[in-house]
Parts: structure tokens; C-alpha cells; sequence
């Protein structure tokens, strides 16, 4: 669907707003966008303002799926393809949800990266989903780790850090299990009932949970993507 834009009008689609598909661009790509159908002008003589149409924002859902499993790297010129913004965020730098494991180390614009990479995680589902937003895209569901890390963070669950509780999500390693996505509480004391927490919270993010215990007695929950 994109083929036959330039980067600069690719970068528009994929960084208008998430909530009501706002376009900012110079108004050369505007134009551009408008006439290809992927955009429209509102409003009266001198004050218009350009918003996606319906395949415009089928266009910012592709981008956006398409930029998930991409390295972060420099945008290309206007005359090249571009790399649209990973999860939802604007700008090139690319986004990691924090699954607990330690790899992310928080900087001082994290909440609202989170924010804006959940925001743009919602969009893609209202895209591709014809409107609903409860239940998760397809490709949450090949990155499940991922997604669920991103619905916790998201929504106030701490992630894991070092000397202060939280999640760890990952691909489970219990037995029988291999593949799964597994929930874990990293402080033993209060596993129970933060996993509980996150069990109640889970469904209403579009992800089914299930309790379990391994042999020693230690909780975790399996996360699976909701399918109504």
C-alpha cells in the first residue's frame, strides 16, 4: 500500500496523531498524501487541517506492524523508504518494552514513551481490527513476551529492577510449557497476591491469564492473547 510514497510521507502517515489521525507535515506532503487518497482536508478556507482517511490509517497500521521486528537505525531522505517509528513512537530511536530481565535501563522520558508506544499499540489494533481495540493484532501474538510487557508497563505494573519488586515476563522454561509466555513476581513475599493483581488486569488488556505453581510451590501465570 505504501509503494509509491517517499520517506517524508511515510514518516507523515506513521507519526500523525494516534487518536484522531492528524497529520503534520509541510504541506507539499500533505498535498501529496491528499491526493493519493490516503488523506483529507477539514475545515474552512485558511484554517484546514489534513486527517488520515480510512486508508491512510490502514496504511499507518501496516507501517507500524511492519517497523516492530525492524533495527532502529537513521531515517532515509525524502527520496528514499523510510523507517516509520517502532510501537507507536515518534521518532527514529526505536522502542523496547521492559520485560524485567534488566536490558532496558529507564531514562527520564520513559512513562511517556510508554505511553505513546501503548497509544500507538491500540491504534494498530483499532486498524486492523475494524475498530475494536480489545483484543490483540496478529503481531502481538508472534511477539507475545513483548506485547504483554508493554500492556503492564503501560498500565502502573512495575517491571522487575534491582531493588525494587516487580514483573519478569518471558518465554516459559517449565517443562511442557516451552513457548508459553509466562508472568513472574520478583519478590517471593508478595508474588501471590501481586500475580493475582496482574491476572485481574490482563484480560481487560486483551490477554487471557492462567495460575499455576511449579513443583516448589512458586507462582506464575501463562498469558495467551484473548480470542473474544
Amino acid at each position: 500500500m505504501a509503494r509509491g510514497l517517499t520517506g517524508a510521507q511515510q514518516r507523515a502517515v506513521a507519526e500523525s496523531e494516534a487518536a484522531t489521525g492528524r497529520v503534520s507535515a509541510r504541506e507539499q506532503v500533505c498535498a501529496a498524501l491528499v491526493r493519493a487518497g490516503f488523506a483529507v482536508r477539514h475545515g474552512r478556507a485558511g484554517h484546514q487541517a489534513v486527517y488520515l482517511t480510512q486508508d491512510g490509517l490502514r496504511l499507518r497500521g501496516e507501517l507500524l506492524r511492519a517497523a516492530v521486528a525492524a533495527e532502529p537505525g537513521p531515517a532515509a531522505g525524502e527520496g528514499g523508504a523510510a523507517k516509520p517509528p517502532r510501537d507507536g513512537e515518534a521518532g527514529g530511536g526505536g522502542f523496547t518494552a521492559d520485560d524485567g530481565s534488566g536490558a532496558v535501563v529507564p531514562g527520564a522520558g520513559r512513562q511517556r514513551e510508554v505511553a505513546a508506544a501503548w497509544a500507538g499499540l491500540v491504534e494498530i489494533r483499532r486498524v486492523l481490527g475494524d475498530g475494536r481495540t480489545e483484543l490483540p493484532a496478529g503481531w502481538e501474538a508472534e511477539r507475545p513476551v513483548h506485547a504483554v510487557a508493554l500492556a503492564l508497563e503501560a498500565h502502573g505494573v512495575p517491571p522487575a529492577r534491582a531493588g525494587s519488586p516487580g514483573y519478569l515476563v518471558a518465554e516459559s522454561a517449565h517443562p511442557g510449557l516451552t513457548g508459553l509466555t509466562e508472568v513472574a513476581w520478583s519478590e517471593a513475599g508478595s508474588a501471590a497476591a501481586s500475580l493475582a493483581r496482574i491476572a485481574e488486569l490482563l484480560p481487560r488488556l486483551g490477554w487471557q491469564a492462567t495460575a499455576h505453581r511449579t513443583r516448589a510451590g512458586v507462582s506464575f501465570l501463562l498469558a495467551s492473547p484473548r480470542q473474544r
